[in-house]
């Protein structure tokens, strides 16, 4: 095939790229002028507009919140959303996280899979549809997102200014592609401290779309430090695994507790090092009737049972609920959740047994973020096209998929989908330590993807514009 056989001529320059994306460590940050999610989101932003405009295509940077790279000055847009911010790096690499390091066969770093990959892919798959086509009767846009890990804001911003598309796919996931994505919101929950205060602090947690890999909570001496001493000393008896530790420091107690990263989204493929500390605490005795609250209401649950909003759709699947972030000051308790609920469900319901449930121990509940579902009918156009972009290289005929990550698919209003970039049997340990990409997959991910291009750009010249 003609655009498969062009875009892997492109295979060292993406892998070269690719590193040199890794290396800007672009975790969100506090906002400076002209970097409205911190300097490094922006120093992303700024290398894949240069390096679209250096490969012959037209450059916008939307504020600094986004940017897109464009072929084609006419007819109907299709677009390519990749997001350029990353999760924090976390504990456990054995590699620099921020190294762009290729070894074996695999390039890695932090955002190798989770999302610069396909991002720099996209540039690269541009370059060949418009080697194959000097004369598109679409335009075919490629727009970059520097806060996808964080909310969304990028792209919100972006379409205040510019147009949806007509049709587009986001590579943010796998193939073959993912017609059905689960609502989205975050709940903080917040209660003052009142009685005693054992706990001095406490904390946990890098993001709330991540399972906790590590929380720690300093305990003054007194009742509760002894009874977690007690309480460690029976550790064997009791067979509990040894997530938590205990330590001296001054006339203090030192607990920390060691998990297993995750996406936010799938939170029973980890462990919350938040849900182990907090239950040892809640273990030792009840002086803290905040953090213990917490435990009955979320401990190791990731299906909302005790907050009163599990529930499930044959679409989607289950409600997932992971407890992102902890912290403990003198004055109040703060904890963090990311829920994700099925493509039928009622929010307004979820929000409000949410919000009574919660209330009852005396936590008031703030909501933020919300991203509504994702659902188009599988004979859409925009489907049956890529399904048989992905068949025809393939092989493989298994139907589209339900997934309760959130993409930039769902920002296009039922326009987009989630197409690629991972294969089956696929561990690219995104959200994790040590995340990588295979080169062959990510160029098998570049055929697909070019392919596709083409295709679409049938379609939509032959397509009415969309109202």
């Amino acid at each position: 095939m003609a655009g498969a056989e062009q875009v892997q001529g492109y295979r060292d320059r993406i892998v070269e790229d690719l590193c040199a994306l890794i290396r800007i460590p672009s975790v969100q940050s506090a906002a400076e002028e002209g970097a409205p999610f911190g300097p490094d989101a922006r120093r992303a932003l700024d290398f894949v507009l240069a390096r679209g405009e250096e490969l012959g295509f037209t450059a916008v940077n939307v504020d600094g919140y986004a940017g897109h790279v464009e072929y084609g000055s006419r007819g109907p847009i299709i677009a390519v959303l990749t997001h350029l911010d990353v999760v924090p790096a976390g504990d456990g690499w054995i590699r620099d996280p921020f190294g762009g390091v290729v070894d074996d066969g695999k390039v890695y770093g932090r955002g190798a899979s989770d999302n610069k990959g396909p991002a720099v892919a996209s540039l690269y798959c541009l370059r060949a549809f418009a080697d194959l086509n000097p004369d598109a009767a679409v335009r075919i846009r490629l727009i970059f997102g520097t806060n996808e890990e964080s909310g969304f804001g990028c792209v919100h911003h972006y379409f205040k200014h510019q147009p949806l598309p007509d049709m587009g796919f986001s590579p943010d996931a796998g193939y073959p592609l993912f017609n059905r994505e689960k609502g989205i919101v975050n709940f903080h929950l917040t209660i003052p401290r009142s009685g005693p205060r054992d706990v001095v602090s406490a904390s946990g947690g890098e993001a709330l779309n991540m399972v906790a890999n590590h929380a720690t909570a300093r305990v003054r001496s007194g009742p509760l430090a002894d009874a977690l001493r007690a309480l460690f000393k029976t550790r064997d008896e009791r067979l509990v695994e040894p997530r938590v530790s205990i330590a001296d420091d001054g006339d203090a107690l030192v607990c920390d507790a060691h998990g297993v990263s995750a996406h936010g989204g799938s939170p029973a493929g980890g462990v919350s090092a938040i849900a182990h500390l907090v239950h040892e605490i809640a273990l030792a005795g009840q002086t803290d009737a905040e953090l213990c609250a917490l435990d009955r209401l979320i401990g190791f649950e990731t299906r909302g049972e005790s907050l009163g909003i599990a529930c499930r759709d044959e679409e989607s699947g289950e409600l997932t609920v992971n407890w992102g972030t902890l912290e403990v000051t003198d004055d109040e308790v703060r904890a963090g959740l990311n829920i994700r609920y099925p493509v039928t469900a009622d929010y307004d319901r979820i929000l409000a047994v949410a919000r009574a449930r919660t209330a009852e121990h005396g936590f008031s509940l703030r909501e933020e973020h919300h991203l509504p579902p994702l659902f188009i009918p599988e004979d859409d156009p925009l489907i049956t096209t890529l399904l048989s972009v992905y068949r025809s290289v393939t092989g493989d005929m298994t139907a589209p998929m339900s997934m309760g990550g959130g993409t930039y698919a769902r920002v296009l209003s039922n326009r987009g989908v989630t197409f690629g970039a991972g294969f089956k049997g696929d561990d690219t340990r995104a959200h994790r330590s040590d995340e990588f990409i295979s080169i062959d997959s990510l160029m098998r991910h570049c055929e697909i993807s070019t392919l596709a291009l083409i295709e679409l750009a049938r379609v939509a010249a032959a397509t009415p514009p969309a109202p």
